[in-house]
C-alpha cells in the first residue's frame, strides 16, 4: 500500500511542477500588464507589481494613436467567432445526421472524403480560398472572415457529431416515426435535444479556432477597421516594441480573456462532449 501511495505523491508533485512551468508565462503577462512602465524592465524582476496600474489597459482600449483599434478588433473577433460557431454547429449537425443514421449510395465515400480533408493543412487551401472570396466580393468583410473560419472546423464537426449520433439508440427514432414524425422532426425534436453536450463541445472548439486564427485574416483583410484581434495585436507589438511591453502585455491579456471565460464556464461541457461522442466507429 505504501508504494502506490508514494508513486501517487511523486506523480502529483511532478504534475504540479509542470503546471507551474506552463502557467509562469501566463502569470508574467498579467503581472507585466499591471506594472508601471519604469518597473517592467527592473532587475531583479518583480512578480508582485506595486503599485499596480491599469494605465496600459486604458491606453490599449481607448487610445487611438498607435493601438490599431484594439477595442474595435476585439468586437470584430467576437462577431467572427460567434458567427463561425453558429454556422459550424448548424451545418455540421445537418451533415452528420444523415451520414450516421440514414442509408444512401455513396454515404461512406462522402464521410471518407470529409475525414480525409482533415489531413490537408490549412495553408494548402489559402490560395484557392482567397480567389473564391475575392470573386464573391467578400474581401475585408465579415462574410469573408466568418465563412472560411467555419469551413476550417466543418469537417471536424461532422466527424465529432457523427460519432455521437452512431451511439444513439435507434428505438428513439422509431418511436418518433410511429408517432408520425418525419425525418426533419426526428432530427430537430429528438436528436438535437439529446446532443446538447457534444454540440456545446463543438461550439467551444469552433470559437477557439476562429478566435485564435491569424493567417487567414492577415491575408483577407486590408482595412484597419476590420482587423480581428490577433492581427491587431501584431500591429500593437510593432507600435510599442521599442518603448514598453506594458501595452503589448495588456493586449495579450485581453485577447486571452474570452477563451479563459469560456473554459471556466464550460470546461465540463468540453470533457462531457468528447466523452459521450465516443470517438469510435
Amino acid at each position: 500500500m505504501r508504494r502506490p501511495r508514494v508513486q501517487t505523491v511523486l506523480l502529483t508533485m511532478a504534475l504540479g511542477v509542470l503546471a507551474l512551468v506552463w502557467l509562469a508565462p501566463i502569470a508574467w503577462v498579467v503581472v507585466t500588464s499591471l506594472k508601471l512602465t519604469a518597473d517592467i524592465v527592473r532587475l531583479p524582476p518583480e512578480w508582485i507589481p506595486w503599485p499596480m496600474t491599469a494605465e496600459h489597459y486604458r491606453e490599449v482600449l481607448f487610445s487611438s494613436s498607435r493601438t490599431a483599434r484594439i477595442g474595435r478588433a476585439f468586437a470584430n473577433s467576437l462577431v467572427i467567432a460567434l458567427g463561425a460557431v453558429v454556422i459550424v454547429v448548424v451545418t455540421s449537425a445537418m451533415a452528420a445526421y444523415p451520414l450516421a443514421r440514414m442509408r444512401f449510395p455513396g454515404r461512406d465515400a462522402v464521410f471518407t472524403l470529409l475525414v480525409g480533408s482533415l489531413m490537408i493543412p490549412n495553408a494548402v487551401v489559402l490560395v484557392p480560398q482567397y480567389v473564391l472570396v475575392q470573386r464573391l466580393g467578400w474581401l475585408s468583410s465579415f462574410p469573408g472572415l466568418i465563412v472560411p473560419e467555419a469551413a476550417m472546423t466543418f469537417a471536424f464537426g461532422v466527424f465529432l457529431l457523427r460519432q455521437f449520433f452512431l451511439t444513439m439508440p435507434g428505438d428513439l427514432e422509431e418511436a418518433a416515426r410511429i408517432d408520425g414524425a418525419n425525418a426533419w422532426q426526428v432530427f430537430a425534436r429528438v436528436v438535437l435535444p439529446l446532443s446538447q453536450p457534444v454540440l456545446a463541445a463543438l461550439a467551444i472548439f469552433a470559437f477557439r479556432s476562429a478566435w485564435n486564427d491569424f493567417l487567414w485574416p492577415l491575408i483577407a483583410v486590408n482595412k484597419p477597421e476590420m482587423f480581428p484581434l490577433p492581427v491587431a495585436l501584431a500591429l500593437l507589438r510593432s507600435a510599442y516594441s521599442s518603448e514598453s511591453y506594458g501595452p503589448i502585455m495588456a493586449g495579450a491579456a485581453l485577447s486571452a480573456l474570452p477563451l479563459l471565460i469560456v473554459f471556466v464556464v464550460a470546461n465540463q461541457r468540453i470533457v462531457e462532449g468528447v466523452r459521450v461522442s465516443g470517438l469510435k466507429g
